[in-house]
């Protein structure tokens, strides 16, 4: 009988290349009858991407591709850190009974954009009991008919992701299956099962993204504030209730433009970040653009500038009326730019 080609070659390894096609296609644990991985089978196989996983260069390309789409449509980039073991995707099927998420041309374990949506909704209408209009104008309806007012993008790592391997030992194993008393009872008697899965490791980056839909910043900022309080407290991904999927917010993210980069020098010393200086320091901000004299980076820190103040949404709202005042010289640069 003609052998799979697996069994004809020499044991093949992934070291590198996209580990998610490893993973998913390439599992070669089964026993001679091609039923089952076996306990060890499916240990040994998790083993084999347990390590850091995914192209530095592809992922850094990814970010900054990512990152200026988002500024371009206005929208918001954030970095979240795991602060637990991560779990992506467990109910997928895989033959170790335990799926796992990977991208499909990046190699490495994600969390979709509509999980990210599911996890804010949820979070803004059962912890934070928000009115049914609010969650249908901001995450759509139930069901068919319109989308919401922001865009969730999928969350993805900014550099190579150490993962790990992981046990779960149900002890009740009878009882979950629903089999009847005294054999379905959930009682000491029962010896625990050990099941292996994989899982990312603590201490991980992810880049999540949303961006509004038709001028909706405020809905925006909105989801932002849900977001960062929901992968906090009721995390992502599987096995949540015991702790795992927690994510610690790091910073907002920016692309490295000209405009952002003079910005930053602009604040260091001041014991401020970007954004805070576009509510307190708004005449000093604009004083200190308007001395520019290179013509190309003033044009430049000028949309970015503009950018900023329209993704807090003060750019045709202004909190105040010196800020208005402000605003509105920026404006007057911005039309005899154009007349020009």
């Amino acid at each position: 009988m003609p052998l799979p080609l697996y069994r004809t070659i020499s044991e093949p390894k992934c070291v590198e290349g996209n580990a998610g096609l490893w993973y998913d296609k390439f599992c070669d644990m089964w026993n001679d009858d091609f039923n089952s991985l076996g306990d060890n089978g499916k240990k040994e196989w998790i083993r084999t991407v347990v390590r850091n996983v995914g192209d530095e260069a592809l992922l850094r390309e990814i970010k900054e591709r990512v990152i200026s789409l988002i500024s371009k449509s206005c929208g918001k980039a954030m970095l979240f850190r795991t602060t637990a073991p991560f779990v992506t995707g467990l109910g997928r099927s895989h033959p170790v009974e335990n799926g796992f998420a990977w991208h499909h041309t990046l190699g490495v374990p994600y969390l979709p954009g509509s999980s990210v949506k599911g996890i804010v909704r949820a979070w803004a209408r059962l912890w934070r009991n928000l009115d049914n209009g609010e969650i249908c104008r901001i995450f759509g309806p139930d069901g068919a008919g319109s989308v919401g007012s922001v865009i969730f993008l999928d969350a993805l790592p900014v550099r190579p992701v150490e993962l790990k391997a992981e046990i779960m030992t149900p002890h009740y194993g009878p009882y979950y299956r629903g089999d009847k008393p005294p054999e379905g009872w959930p009682a000491d008697w029962h010896s625990p099962v050990p099941i292996p899965f994989l899982a990312v490791a603590e201490g991980q980056e992810f880049l999540f993204g949303v961006i509004p839909r038709k001028e909706a910043t405020q809905d925006c900022e909105k989801v932002i504030g849900w977001l960062k309080e929901a992968l906090q407290e009721i995390g992502a991904g599987a096995k949540t209730a015991v702790g795992y999927g927690r994510f610690a917010f790091i910073e907002e993210v920016a692309p490295a433009t000209p405009g952002r980069e003079w910005l930053e020098k602009l604040v260091e010393g001041m014991g401020k970040s970007v954004e805070e200086i576009f509510k307190t320091d708004h005449k000093m901000l604009f004083d200190s653009w308007n001395k520019i004299e290179n013509a190309e980076l003033k044009r430049a820190v000028f949309q970015e500038i503009k950018r900023t103040y329209q993704t807090k949404g003060w750019w045709d709202n202004p909190l105040t009326n010196n800020m208005k005042k402000t605003l509105s010289k920026y404006k007057e640069y911005e039309t005899k730019e154009i007349e020009g």
